[in-house]
């Protein structure tokens, strides 16, 4: 269950903002970096899909693509833009059987979640063995969390959960084999950003612990 309640409609608007059209850009290109190659005999589960954005993105591809949310208003704007089955669900308690997919998504989920510990089991347990879980979340000790520290003090961010990289590891080493890369390393919108924003992904890779999205990749382990 989220903590936090976000306004759908609000939510979506700032998909379009300056700031919002870029940090998607880089931070679905490191979640599809982080799935590898999907193909037609592949199943995908987009969990917190939210209104579909990423949904309508993985759906690009010949993968059989779904998008689950706790949140009904979420759901009726992912359907205008996405046309992959859409499950109105709990992260906490999946309703899917074990094993169902190959690839599991879950992008700034686990923030608003009750407890992490069952959700990460339950992304496990949806992800056939040998498939792969990708978890993406926000690092509020970066140049962006530091510039925006007063505004991530108030709703629909003051009751959030973020994690640390220890805490993602401590988390998601049950299930597999762990890597986590980083990306987004821009503070923010500013005039030029486009132009410099590949240079501050290239000289983030230096200081991964820096970057303001986190991806947690896990090899689904077991047989």
């Amino acid at each position: 269950m989220r903590e936090q309640r976000l306004d759908a409609a609000t939510y979506d608007r700032w998909f379009d903002s300056p700031w919002g059209r870029y940090s998607f850009d880089i931070e679905s290109g490191a979640v599809l970096e982080a799935l590898g190659l999907l193909s037609s005999d592949l199943r995908v589960l987009d969990v917190g899909c939210g209104t579909g954005r990423l949904t309508s993105l993985l759906e690009t591809s010949d993968a059989t693509v779904v998008g689950l949310d706790l949140e009904p208003a979420m759901l009726t704007i992912a359907a205008t833009r996405s046309r992959a089955r859409l499950i109105l669900g709990d992260a906490h308690r999946i309703p899917v059987g074990d094993a169902t997919f190959d690839r599991v998504v879950a992008v700034t989920l686990c923030e608003f979640t009750d407890d992490l510990g069952a959700v990460f089991a339950e992304l496990a347990r949806v992800t056939r063995p040998g498939g792969r879980i990708i978890v993406g979340s926000l690092n509020p000790r970066s140049p962006w969390g530091l510039r925006w520290w007063r505004r991530l003090q108030r709703a629909p961010w003051s009751g959030v959960h973020f994690l640390s990289r220890a805490s993602l590891l401590t988390l998601a080493r049950p299930f597999g084999r762990v890597s986590i890369r980083a990306a987004l390393f821009a503070p923010g919108a500013f005039v030029g950003l486009r132009t410099l924003g590949p240079m501050f992904e290239r000289l983030g890779r230096l200081a991964p612990a820096f970057g303001a999205f986190q991806v947690t990749t896990i090899e689904r382990s077991g047989s």
